[in-house]
């Protein structure tokens, strides 16, 4: 149905909602999936700081790649260190595997909290060529 499904994944527990939604839709239309994190790296006052090491993020994406492929879904994993652009380079991920469908979680803020916190998931709402699923962290 979409070919090829990007999810964006942290390492704060809210994309593990969002795993279990892509699991549930490529398990259906038997799509592959892209798991993918960015390391974020920070610049203040002329140095840099990584919050993670690559190792951790790779650890990261390769539990929700076996998470994915237990399920039955084909799925590979990707990590990228990015210039505190998650969101930007969450698209050109999705573009760069000719994805059909962004998938990404969310705490549930509201959409000023969101804009004001930079929030990836209104980025990629707001910026996507293709169609965007946010998953809430919770239900209702």
């Amino acid at each position: 149905m979409f070919g090829t499904i990007v999810v964006g994944v942290d390492a704060s527990g809210h994309a593990e909602h969002a795993v279990q939604a892509v699991a549930k839709i490529a398990a259906e239309t038997r799509d592959k999936v892209v798991v993918f994190h960015g390391v974020v790296i920070h610049q203040a006052k002329g140095s840099t700081y990584v919050p993670e090491s690559r190792e951790d993020a790779q650890h990261l994406v390769d539990g929700y790649v076996a998470q994915l492929t237990s399920a039955g879904v084909s799925a590979t994993g990707e990590v990228q260190r990015e210039l505190e652009k998650a969101g930007a380079v969450l698209i050109d991920i999705a573009k760069s595997h000719q994805a059909g469908l962004i998938v990404v979680g969310t705490r549930g803020r509201s959409d000023i909290t969101s804009v004001l916190l930079g929030s990836v998931a209104h980025e990629v709402v707001h910026k996507s060529p293709v169609p965007v699923l946010v998953v809430p962290d919770k239900a209702g």
